[in-house]
């Protein structure tokens, strides 16, 4: 059985778009539908519930766009790209691009809000963000675990690992579930005839018509749902008990400490900074696990010897720190941690505690946050090719590390030159934050250059010094430009 690498990679990509799309509007449509500053002032405006639902259900959109052309817009040149298509592809490629994520935006947000409709009951605003969140996580879970699993009951393994293998077979065994996958594809693969036209005609009209029902049915909820909110109660604080025995903790531990408080405590916060690292990877890797599960001994072979014949390679380790970099490119902790703290972030100049060290201690707890999706690829790569030395696994993980503090290093300086401390809501700390689009521009472009370094050099342990020597210079200059120019670097936090 022949695989078609460039399509099983692509299906792969855009399966498990669906599911970062449906998450992230997890996330957004919580604070946009529900707790963003505007709701009181429209509410008791003479505005009808669909414009205000279409008003907040386009701003979920454009919202999208943002993650699905960083991560789709790629995937879709280097397609186009590999098997030299012509420019009609890219056409058809933006159009998809504007309708895809439309379907999976309304019907998270209708989601949602029925959770949000049976949840006003608690008076408890973070509990019901907490809550919220996670019924539609597991909501959403169950149905992919549902549709991928129910496959297997009318074809046979063999004849599942090959509509795996075909150019459109993922996007098959999800079409019934997700009506606007099977024009999307059919889209893209017959962009040049009257095929390709008439699904690009079916994806516009579906995608009218889950917009419009969608508005209409979230439009009858919203109002008593978002009313009931707003007389909620707030969270007592925390007493402090008097007869607790004090203990001494070291600088470090309690500045990291304190940290990962305000990150947790905050709902928006642990919705937008943590959650979103620790959920797409695993969300992003569900086609694959369902592939290797049903596709059959022989089509499993045949990718695990695909996977194992490229990650031997300087490339194969590239793609590997690729791969685990767009992990952390969801972990906004460092390039928020001092906006994050608003104009409390003045606290950082009066306590005795050296500037340089405290850049230190706020990066720590994204650098701990980011092993959790880099040991979760390694595994990943181990149950998928059991035979991947230790020797690879060993220089993808200490490679990834240096990388991993260097890029949290440079997220933080981004922040202290551009923070974002005037802000109403804490929605607006990440989405409306600019220096999200640094933290990309960071990622890419030293992949820019550790790609063309690999292209070089085809020795894997030559690579992997050369890299790991880079990254380590790279700290040490960076570490040497916040001790020498920390009191210009601080002098936006007023």
């Amino acid at each position: 059985m022949e695989i078609n690498q460039e399509a099983v990679f692509f299906n792969i990509c855009f399966v498990g778009m669906i599911g970062m799309t449906i998450i992230q509007t997890v996330f957004n449509s919580l604070n946009i539908l529900f707790f963003s500053k505007d709701i009181e002032y429209l509410i008791p405006l003479p505005i009808s519930p669909i414009k205000i639902i279409i008003a907040k259900f386009n701003c979920l959109i454009i919202s999208s766009y943002i993650i699905n052309a960083i991560i789709l817009l790629p995937v879709l040149v280097v397609y186009a790209v590999l098997l030299k298509l012509g420019v009609a592809f890219y056409i058809v490629g933006l159009i998809v691009l504007l309708l895809f994520p439309i379907m999976p935006v309304i019907l998270t947000s209708i989601i949602v809000t029925i959770i949000m409709k049976f949840t006003n009951i608690i008076k408890n605003k973070d509990m019901v963000q907490y809550l919220t969140v996670f019924l539609t996580l597991i909501l959403v879970i169950a149905i992919q675990a549902f549709s991928s699993s129910g496959s297997s009951d009318t074809i046979t393994n063999e004849e599942l690992a090959n509509m795996l293998l075909e150019t459109n077979g993922l996007v098959e065994m999800y079409s019934d579930y997700f009506i606007t996958l099977k024009p999307i594809n059919n889209a893209l693969l017959n962009y040049n005839n009257f095929n390709g036209m008439l699904n690009v005609l079916i994806l516009f009209l579906e995608t009218i018509v889950v917009y419009v029902v969608g508005g209409v049915i979230t439009s009858k909820m919203y109002i008593k749902a978002v009313t009931s909110l707003a007389t909620q109660g707030i969270k007592k604080g925390k007493k402090i008990s008097k007869d607790k025995d004090y203990v001494e903790k070291t600088t470090l531990k309690s500045y990291v400490k304190k940290e990962f408080i305000n990150l947790t405590r905050n709902p928006i916060f642990f919705m937008q900074c943590i959650l979103p690292s620790i959920l797409f990877p695993i969300l992003f890797s569900f086609p694959i696990f369902v592939s290797l599960k049903e596709g059959g001994e022989e089509g499993m072979l045949e990718i695990q010897n695909m996977i194992s014949q490229n990650i031997g390679s300087s490339i194969g380790i590239i793609i590997s720190l690729a791969v685990i970099a767009f992990c952390f490119m969801f972990n906004f902790i460092a390039a928020t941690s001092v906006s994050r703290d608003r104009n409390n972030s003045v606290f950082m100049k009066y306590i005795p505690i050296d500037l340089e060290k405290q850049c230190l201690y706020k990066t720590i707890p994204g650098m701990i946050l980011n092993m959790i999706p880099l040991i979760y690829f390694l595994v990943v790569i181990k149950i998928i090719v059991p035979i991947i030395s230790i020797k690879i696994m060993l220089y993808i993980l200490v490679t990834a590390i240096l990388m991993n503090i260097f890029d949290n290093y440079c997220f933080i300086i981004v922040d202290l030159i551009n923070p974002k401390l005037e802000w109403i809501t804490e929605y607006a700390v990440v989405k409306q934050n600019v220096n999200m689009f640094f933290q990309i521009v960071i990622i890419l472009l030293q992949f820019a250059i550790i790609g063309l370094i690999a292209f070089k050099i085809t020795n894997i342990e030559i690579l992997v010094a050369i890299i790991s020597l880079l990254y380590i210079l790279g700290m040490y200059l960076i570490r040497k430009y916040i001790i020498k120019n920390q009191i210009k670097l601080f002098s936006k936090i007023i």
